[in-house]
Protein backbone atom coordinates (compact mmCIF):
# COMPACT_ATOMS: atom_id res chain seq x y z
CA UNK A 1 0.00 0.00 0.00
CA UNK A 2 2.76 2.48 0.79
CA UNK A 3 4.59 1.73 -2.74
CA UNK A 4 1.12 2.86 -4.07
CA UNK A 5 1.13 5.92 -2.28
CA UNK A 6 4.48 6.75 -2.95
CA UNK A 7 4.05 5.55 -7.02
CA UNK A 8 0.75 7.23 -7.99
CA UNK A 9 1.67 10.65 -7.69
CA UNK A 10 4.61 10.38 -10.03
CA UNK A 11 2.80 8.58 -12.52
CA UNK A 12 -0.06 11.14 -12.88
CA UNK A 13 2.46 13.87 -12.73
CA UNK A 14 4.73 12.49 -15.14
CA UNK A 15 1.52 11.10 -17.38
CA UNK A 16 -0.02 15.31 -17.36
CA UNK A 17 3.56 16.46 -17.67
CA UNK A 18 4.01 15.22 -20.83
CA UNK A 19 0.26 15.55 -22.04
CA UNK A 20 1.22 19.33 -21.29
CA UNK A 21 4.04 19.94 -22.63
CA UNK A 22 2.77 17.87 -26.19
CA UNK A 23 -0.66 19.97 -25.68
CA UNK A 24 1.60 23.69 -25.18
CA UNK A 25 3.39 22.45 -28.66
CA UNK A 26 0.04 22.16 -30.98
CA UNK A 27 -0.82 25.35 -29.51
CA UNK A 28 2.42 26.97 -30.13
CA UNK A 29 1.87 25.84 -34.12
CA UNK A 30 -1.35 27.06 -34.18
CA UNK A 31 0.04 30.20 -33.15
CA UNK A 32 0.16 31.67 -36.90
CA UNK A 33 -3.48 32.19 -37.25
CA UNK A 34 -5.06 35.56 -36.55
CA UNK A 35 -6.55 36.74 -33.88
CA UNK A 36 -10.20 36.65 -34.54
CA UNK A 37 -9.11 32.87 -35.57
CA UNK A 38 -8.46 31.87 -31.65
CA UNK A 39 -10.48 30.22 -29.41
CA UNK A 40 -9.77 31.84 -26.00
CA UNK A 41 -9.98 28.51 -23.48
CA UNK A 42 -10.45 29.04 -20.11
CA UNK A 43 -7.53 27.25 -18.76
CA UNK A 44 -7.58 30.07 -15.69
CA UNK A 45 -11.04 28.89 -14.12
CA UNK A 46 -9.99 25.15 -14.75
CA UNK A 47 -6.77 25.69 -12.71
CA UNK A 48 -8.81 27.62 -10.05
CA UNK A 49 -11.24 24.62 -10.13
CA UNK A 50 -8.42 21.97 -10.05
CA UNK A 51 -7.03 23.28 -6.90
CA UNK A 52 -10.31 23.13 -4.93
CA UNK A 53 -10.80 19.35 -5.99
CA UNK A 54 -6.97 18.62 -5.25
CA UNK A 55 -7.48 20.27 -1.86
CA UNK A 56 -10.55 17.99 -1.00
CA UNK A 57 -8.74 14.96 -2.13
CA UNK A 58 -5.97 16.16 -0.62
CA UNK A 59 -7.83 16.22 2.54
CA UNK A 60 -9.63 13.10 2.36
CA UNK A 61 -6.48 11.11 1.68
CA UNK A 62 -4.43 12.55 4.58
CA UNK A 63 -2.96 15.84 5.96
CA UNK A 64 0.26 14.49 4.73
CA UNK A 65 -0.76 14.54 1.02
CA UNK A 66 -2.32 18.05 0.98
CA UNK A 67 0.20 19.49 -1.47
CA UNK A 68 0.56 16.59 -3.97
CA UNK A 69 -3.08 17.03 -4.31
CA UNK A 70 -3.58 20.55 -4.99
CA UNK A 71 -0.42 20.55 -7.44
CA UNK A 72 -2.12 17.40 -9.25
CA UNK A 73 -5.33 18.88 -9.03
CA UNK A 74 -3.84 22.07 -10.55
CA UNK A 75 -2.58 20.65 -13.22
CA UNK A 76 -5.61 18.62 -13.98
CA UNK A 77 -8.11 21.44 -14.12
CA UNK A 78 -4.99 23.39 -16.12
CA UNK A 79 -5.74 20.49 -18.59
CA UNK A 80 -9.68 20.45 -19.29
CA UNK A 81 -9.45 24.45 -18.86
CA UNK A 82 -7.50 24.47 -22.01
CA UNK A 83 -9.33 22.16 -23.98
CA UNK A 84 -12.46 23.55 -23.15
CA UNK A 85 -12.98 26.39 -26.00
CA UNK A 86 -14.84 29.29 -25.61
CA UNK A 87 -17.69 29.66 -28.23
Amino acid sequence: MKIIRILLPLILVGITVIYTIQRAKKMQDAEDKSEEEKAEDHMAEGMAIGMCFGTAVGIALGAGNLAIGISVGMLLGMLVGMNVKDK
